[in-house]
């Protein structure tokens, strides 16, 4: 297990440095600059602001530096809040992202296991039928579809919920966080239902039942564990996807997230921003997948990590 681990480790920091490599070619091969009033500065001027902030200097030089002070925690300024750190600005943004996100996903995977387990217990009834509509529906509708619709109904027509805004109340969550979750819901009832209909049919359930075993049991005890390691496996790269893809329902409703710094940061070519962000995100992502592969041995203790002990 422990080689396992530090094993992964040094495959997740070999990943976040090609990552952040290839972030770094992208972002240098954005058209234009980060000066906003470049049309109105002489070339002298502009190759000043250029020396300033370096960026006259060879993209080989740049990017040494550049990670020279990134592992020193030290990721720069942004060009376009008066050399803010990047740091700071995260610090204050991410967890608003991070809230958001981890509320749709906790809701999304409790009301999407319990509709998949229902549905493959009722294999071929109205309520089987039923959640895969809900799952179509929630898969193929997008989720600023679900949120604009909730806000119309339930904020504007009836008022029953505030219109946007975060930091009001939990009133104020209630719908950006429904409106996120459905992505889930649709993914994690899907695959649970998949699962429990496999698993149901596996001799060893047959068995448990013909000992006499209580349904209630075989269901909870043998079969809901066993389909949960497919819906784990969704559930790492869904909770990375929906706290740093929630950029559409954080404009719909207001909230003072990460993602909209995060475009404007691609519009207005402000690389430490850019790099930033994309590292913040990158590093959440595989840790999660990090995390995912843990839980594997958690819920089924008879799966082994492979490079390591058991």
């Amino acid at each position: 297990m422990v080689r396992y681990v530090l094993k992964r480790i040094g495959y997740m920091i070999i990943t976040f440095f090609v990552i952040v490599t290839l972030t770094f070619i992208a972002m240098k091969l954005l058209p234009g600059t980060p000066f906003k009033t470049q049309s109105r500065l002489s070339p002298e001027q502009l190759a000043q602001l250029r020396h300033y902030y370096g960026l006259d200097q060879p993209i080989p030089v740049q990017y040494v530096q550049y990670l020279w002070h990134a592992l020193h925690g030290d990721l720069g300024g942004s060009f376009q809040y008066g050399m803010r750190p990047i740091t700071t600005m995260l610090a204050e943004k991410f967890p608003v992202s991070l809230d958001l996100g981890l509320e749709a996903i906790i809701l999304g995977a409790i009301i999407g296991i319990l509709l998949g387990i229902v549905a493959g217990i009722k294999r071929g009834t109205f309520i089987d039928y039923g959640s895969m509509i809900i799952s179509v529906l929630g898969i193929s509708i997008p989720s600023f579809i679900f949120a604009v619709f909730l806000q119309y109904y339930f904020a504007v027509k009836n008022q029953w919920l505030p219109v946007a805004e975060w930091n009001g109340g939990i009133s104020y969550h209630i719908l950006p966080v429904v409106a996120l979750s459905v992505a889930v819901i649709a993914n994690v009832a899907r695959f649970m239902r998949t699962e429990m209909v496999e698993v149901l049919g596996q001799d060893y359930i047959i068995t448990a039942k013909a000992k006499g075993i209580s349904s209630t049991a075989v269901v909870f005890k043998h079969a809901v564990r066993n389909a949960m390691i497919p819906v784990i496996t969704i559930l790492g790269p869904l909770t990375a996807a929906i706290i740093t893809g929630s950029l559409v329902i954080e404009n719909i409703f207001a909230i003072p997230g990460i993602g909209n710094q995060f475009v404007e940061s691609i519009l207005t070519n402000d690389y430490p921003m850019i790099m930033g962000t994309t590292e913040l995100y990158a590093a959440l992502f595989i840790i999660t997948v990090f995390i995912v592969d843990i839980l594997y041995v958690i819920i089924d203790p008879r799966i082994r990590l492979t490079g390591g002990d058991a």
